[in-house]
């Protein structure tokens, strides 16, 4: 798995005394750099080590340095996970353009481990490059579930739920259930976005067998991360599709980009075209009308 990248951690003294060391032994060439405790470039990557203990290593061969060379030194790091976990998270619902997708991922604490580099974080602190080459990742080493409602379907189960947090329920629990039947686990993790009493009536009898946890913030959770990711890089697949069928540039959100994108739309396709792009119940549909 490699690839153009840059990777930053920090080291403590003695890990930046071994790391030097070992980088002199293996042939690194070294230079001097502003502010660095040292810098040196080799096997496909550039490597700063400031005054301040921040690594940063750059290039093609980034995540194989991470893999070998520093794993060396300060070894794996610790999962913040303590068993098997499906997290499952959403994005879209914000977006006025593009689907709804909802995803539900298994990850457990060994697989955490390996895939540190893969940003198991909230994926709303990633660029969207960032989001797709992490989802890469993760689709193809951890199960998961992934729903997405195109604009036309949810503005169809829109009308017959008539509330975006029980239609949210309702694709939360078929991505879990799905997955849940796939891999055994039972421990499942959610990000908050209603009452718990609406996802565990979407369950239904499945909620009563589950370990389930629903809190704010939960993208800290690192399987909830995984399925935030994954459910990002979706999103902006669809969304990227959508633009290319209809020939326009489709934004994400719901601002002034947005705005102008839905007049445009209109003018070149109409107003009835509008339900196979764009989320109608949003009061974006009135400004642009």
């Amino acid at each position: 798995m490699t690839g153009a990248t840059t990777f930053v951690t920090t080291l403590d003294d003695a890990a930046a005394r071994a790391l030097e060391t070992k980088l002199q032994e293996v042939g690194y060439e070294f230079r001097d750099v502003a502010n660095a405790r040292f810098a040196a470039r080799g096997e496909n990557v550039n490597v700063v080590l400031y005054e301040s203990g921040k690594l940063v290593v750059q290039g093609k061969g980034a995540q194989d340095f991470r893999d070998f060379r520093l794993q060396e030194i300060v070894g794996l790091p610790e999962p913040r996970l303590s068993e098997r976990t499906i997290g499952a998270d959403e994005t879209g619902k914000g977006d006025y353009f593009g689907p709804l997708v909802v995803v539900a991922c298994a990850l457990s604490p060994e697989e955490e481990r390996f895939l540190e580099a893969a940003h198991l974080v909230d994926s709303k602190t990633l660029a969207d490059a960032q989001a797709r080459n992490a989802a890469r990742t993760l689709r193809e080493v951890l199960p998961h579930e992934a729903i997405a409602i195109g604009p036309a379907r949810y503005n169809e189960l829109y009308e017959s739920f008539r509330n975006l947090n029980t239609l949210l329920a309702w694709a939360h629990a078929k991505a879990i259930s799905t997955l849940v039947e796939r891999t055994g686990c039972r421990r499942v993790v959610l990000d908050r976005f209603c009452d718990e009493k609406v996802v565990r009536r979407a369950l239904g009898d499945l909620a009563s067998t589950l370990d389930l946890e629903v809190r704010p913030r939960a993208e800290d959770d690192p399987a909830v991360a995984a399925a935030s990711v994954i459910a990002r890089a979706v999103f902006l697949d669809r969304l990227d599709a959508l633009s290319r069928r209809f020939d326009i540039k489709l934004p994400k959100g719901a601002g002034p980009p947005v705005l102008k994108a839905g007049r445009a739309f209109i003018r070149r396709h109409g107003k009835d075209a509008l339900r196979h792009v764009a989320k109608l119940h949003f009061r974006t549909t009135d400004q642009i009308t």
